[in-house]
């Protein structure tokens, strides 16, 4: 299998095992009104980094409130640009104030499991290494007349082993 290949699918291994427990224990246990752990649907992002300056593209998955308005969103970023290719695997926790009415507000922070593969390195260098890196971040969300969720976010990096700054804009399907 080709090096650059063996990252996606270590980092959606990853994602499936964080997520499964979770999966399993909301089908199993009856909703009671409170917050409903589970698979809530899923969606896709795009945007744009800087340090390393990338655009980007990736997927997530909405799972639901493990408490009162907190939730899990993991995904999958693959960014290109700057002469790196980067994929992020990101366990996401967000605070929604479900208070307000149309434009959902949300906080949180996010465990980035990062590969990076550099491009036109010298003979003999490595090209490639793995890092875990912690991000800050804030966003609003609503829910389009369609049903289709759609969201603005912002990430501020916390460690050097991640982007400084990220911007996206993504939609979820339930």
């Amino acid at each position: 299998m080709r090096s650059w290949m063996k990252a996606p699918l270590l980092t959606l291994s990853i994602l499936a095992g964080l997520a499964m427990p979770g999966i399993a224990q909301a089908q199993s246990t009856p909703s009671q009104g409170g917050p409903s752990f589970g698979w809530n649907g899923w969606g896709i992002r795009a945007g744009v980094s800087s340090d390393p300056d990338q655009a980007y593209g990736g997927v997530h998955f909405e799972l639901g409130e493990f408490a009162p308005n907190v939730r899990f969103r993991p995904s999958l970023e693959i960014g290109f640009g700057d002469d790196v290719t980067l994929v992020q695997a990101n366990a996401e926790v967000h605070y929604v104030f479900n208070k307000v009415q149309v434009w959902k507000p949300y906080v949180g922070g996010l465990v980035a499991f990062s590969w990076y593969e550099v491009d036109n390195v010298p003979p003999g260098v490595d090209d490639s290494d793995t890092d875990v890196g912690f991000m800050g971040l804030g966003g609003v969300q609503t829910r389009l007349k369609s049903g289709v969720g759609m969201f603005f976010e912002g990430k501020v990096g916390l460690t050097d082993e991640v982007p400084d700054f990220k911007a996206a804009i993504g939609w979820t399907w339930k």
